[in-house]
This record gives C-alpha cells, sequence and structure tokens, in this order.
C-alpha cells in the first residue's frame, strides 16, 4: 500500500470513528468508574483476570500508541472473540446431540 493509500485510508477511518458516538470507555473518563454505573442505563460487571507482565506491558505499550482505553480494547476484543466463538459453534452444529436429546425429552447433560 502506498503512502498516499495508507493516508487516504486513516483519514477514512477517522471520519468514520469521529461519527460513532462516544465509548463507554471515552465516557467514564469524563465521569469516573462510579458515574458510569450510574449514567449508562445498562448493568455494568467488572471483569477482572490476573495476566503475566509481558502481556500487560504489550497491551498498555500497544494502548499508548492507540491512544484506547483497556476498557474499549478489551470490550471490542471480547465482541470479535465472541462472535468467532458463536460462528464456530453453529458451524460445527455444537449442540447437536443436545438438542436431540432435548427432542427426545431425555435429561441434560454431557
Amino acid at each position: 500500500m502506498t503512502y498516499f493509500e495508507q493516508y487516504m485510508q486513516h483519514r477514512a477511518l477517522s471520519f468514520k470513528f469521529s461519527t460513532a458516538g462516544s465509548s463507554l470507555g471515552q465516557i467514564e473518563k469524563l465521569v469516573g468508574p462510579e458515574g458510569l454505573d450510574q449514567i449508562s442505563g445498562i448493568k455494568l460487571q467488572n471483569v477482572c483476570a490476573k495476566l503475566a507482565q509481558p502481556l500487560v506491558d504489550r497491551l498498555d505499550q500497544a494502548l499508548s500508541v492507540l491512544d484506547m482505553t483497556k476498557r474499549d480494547f478489551i470490550e471490542l476484543a471480547l465482541i470479535e472473540a465472541l462472535d468467532k466463538v458463536d460462528a464456530i459453534l453453529d458451524e460445527t452444529n455444537a449442540f447437536e446431540f443436545v438438542d436431540a436429546r432435548a427432542e427426545r425429552g431425555e435429561p441434560e447433560g454431557k
């Protein structure tokens, strides 16, 4: 991709996301974490995980370059990952035997 193409892509994406509205991470910067629960209008739950320090360092560095909040990055990454899981479950018909047992009236189980 040429420099011109890269720059045009940057400008197009900049416009696209500037019109997307505010994310929860951007709103949290303004009102603080406690205020976010009160104004978001949706139930929020904290999700915590202990991660290896090299991974946290890599995440912090990437977010610094991208000027993103951890909340925004993690939310986008989780949505994409869960969408992929849903697609794989559908493609493999993962619930085929569960559904068949339910149709026969058998109890649920593995």
